[in-house]
């Protein structure tokens, strides 16, 4: 007989392991309310280095797992995966609009790992 597995590690995100500035929370509420279909969250990711260390970005989910943490606001839900956000402790999410290309910024992430903190993916007109 094997020992049950507890397979809900869903948890709320708190500040000590994610910070979203408010410039990066009204941008995440307007993008999941513009989102076209059923959409339960923005999903947070972390994809493997390159040259340049580690890729954060963003997209649509239409669910939110068992192995996820989430952060929710006025407006938008972020999802995180147990091992995106073991990448991300301690960063700050914020969205920049000052340069050509709009796009949230990931300050303070994970040194070890490198990474230039910029969204790969999200863009200021969606994912």
């Amino acid at each position: 007989m094997g020992i049950p597995v507890n397979v809900d590690y869903q948890q709320q995100i708190g500040e000590e392991d994610m910070r979203l500035t408010a410039t990066a929370q009204v941008k995440l509420a307007e993008l999941q309310s513009e989102a076209e279909g059923d959409i339960a969250a923005i999903r947070v990711f972390v994809s493997g280095g390159g040259c340049g260390g580690m890729t954060y970005g963003m997209t649509y989910t239409d669910r939110i797992t068992p192995y996820d943490s989430v952060v929710s606001g006025p407006g938008f839900t972020l999802a995180v995966d147990t091992v995106a956000l073991n990448y991300l402790r301690g960063c700050e999410i914020d969205f920049s609009s000052d340069t050509l290309n709009p796009s949230f910024v990931f300050n303070n992430v994970f040194k070890s790992v490198g990474g230039s903190g910029t969204c790969g993916g999200c863009g200021g007109g969606g994912f």
